[in-house]
């Protein structure tokens, strides 16, 4: 009985996709084998000796079919267009009233060390392949059996591709459609359940502001010490507020969430019973065992930020490390994370027209030379490694890479499973 439940659900699994449906890898007859007649998870979990009943359980995320997501005609939509007309407007108003004078602007930001600015692009792409790695460690402890053992074989530059394409997604395009793009690209290249990357995702953004806040809190106190209780220093206790605000929403959700169990489903239609479940697997053991390997990882990745702030600082010369005249690290480090609470908020993309006028006004307090004129200037050279970048590169890799293209073939890996088994 046991072997003909087996046998049923092997071939359920391996009954092919619908005309039109998405999510399953292409088929593929190498050598015309009666192997390739299996998907790919259960031709790769023959040549891993797994049961077909494990692989047809890990195939079952397959039946999602999200829709395909074109980031290029989301640009032209309406939402799109008004977030950015926002944005600009948040920031004509802003920086009109600042006063900034933007001929002195363009010959500040001219005089810049062009090695230096180099080098605070050097650091902020280093974050990427160490953003890819992490992720891998959270959807390696998310999913179980046959697809942690594919997750654990996809190229390090494959993920951080599509880290990357979120990036671009959420520079381009409101309301934080990044995180869905990368779980969406995850679920096409993977086979991982997209409701649960989405949960998966959700976790690792907790997990951000979880490490951000307290390094904001010790960067804003080292930075501004007495300063901070001043009536001058509004921005910087707003800064410190929102960074709180959502550290606690962030915890509040991943506790509810962990609390709440299965009891939701009682007032869940039964359709989304699936998708809670497997989104709800992801955000609660995302952590797994890795708890403090994850949070070091997060460390190094905040620090990093704050080490590209502090490259551009020191390209204008408003760095310094001795004590002397000018900024320190901590103020490098807390204006960095300061940008990316604002970058959080899902008002405008990648906080365009929200981190210009924080950077300006944070300097601006610090009494540097030039003022807001200065700056602007560092705001704009901040930008274009941190934004202008994102939105350029990630349409070239957008175009040429083959994990946003619409239909593709199973990777190398896989053919060579199939030939194997």
């Amino acid at each position: 009985m046991r072997q003909q439940k087996n046998r049923r659900a092997t071939r359920a699994a391996a009954r092919p996709p619908r005309k039109g449906q998405l999510g399953g890898d292409a088929r593929v007859r190498p050598d015309h084998d009666a192997v390739a007649d299996y998907p790919p998870a259960l031709a790769e979990a023959r040549a891993l000796d797994l049961a077909p009943t494990e692989a047809a359980e890990e195939e079952a995320p397959r039946a999602e079919a999200p829709r395909q997501i074109n980031i290029i005609r989301r640009l032209g939509d309406w939402r799109t267009l008004l977030s950015f007309a926002v944005a600009l407007a948040i920031l004509a108003l802003a920086l009109g009233k600042a006063g900034v004078n933007w001929g002195a602007a363009r010959e500040t930001v001219a005089r810049a060390n062009p090695w230096l600015f180099a080098l605070a692009f050097a650091v902020y792409y280093a974050s990427f392949p160490l953003r890819a790695h992490r992720w891998r460690l959270l959807l390696h402890n998310a999913n179980r059996g046959y697809l942690q053992h594919r997750i654990d074989r996809v190229p390090l530059w494959d993920l951080t591709q599509i880290v990357y394409l979120s990036y671009f997604a959420n520079a381009v395009v409101p309301a934080k459609l990044g995180d869905v793009y990368r779980a969406y690209l995850a679920r096409r290249w993977m086979g991982v359940s997209l409701s649960r990357t989405v949960g998966n995702i959700l976790a690792e953004r907790i997990l951000d502001l979880m490490v951000l806040f307290p390094l904001l809190f010790v960067a804003a106190v080292l930075t501004f010490q007495a300063a901070l209780l001043s009536a001058h220093a509004s921005a910087i206790r707003l800064a410190l507020v929102v960074g709180l605000g959502l550290a606690v929403l962030a915890g509040g959700v991943l506790a509810v969430i962990w609390r709440a169990g299965e009891s939701v489903l009682r007032v869940l239609p039964h359709r989304l019973h699936d998708v809670y479940t497997h989104f709800r697997h992801g955000a609660v053991s995302s952590f797994g065992h890795d708890a403090p390997l994850l949070v070091g990882q997060t460390i190094v990745i905040w620090l990093l930020e704050g080490a590209r702030f502090a490259c551009v600082l020191a390209a204008l010369g408003l760095l310094t490390v001795d004590g002397g005249k000018g900024m320190g690290l901590p103020a490098a480090l807390f204006l960095a994370l300061g940008s990316s609470v604002l970058t959080t908020l899902p008002l405008t993309p990648a906080g365009l027209g929200l981190v210009e006028p924080f950077i300006v006004g944070v300097l601006a307090l610090l009494n540097v030379p030039g003022g807001v004129t200065t700056g602007a200037a560092v705001a704009v050279l901040e930008r274009i490694v941190s934004y202008l970048s994102i939105a350029v590169f990630g349409f070239v890799l957008y175009l040429i890479s083959d994990k946003a293209r619409l239909t593709h073939a199973p990777d190398s890996t896989t053919v060579a499973a199939m030939r194997t088994a």
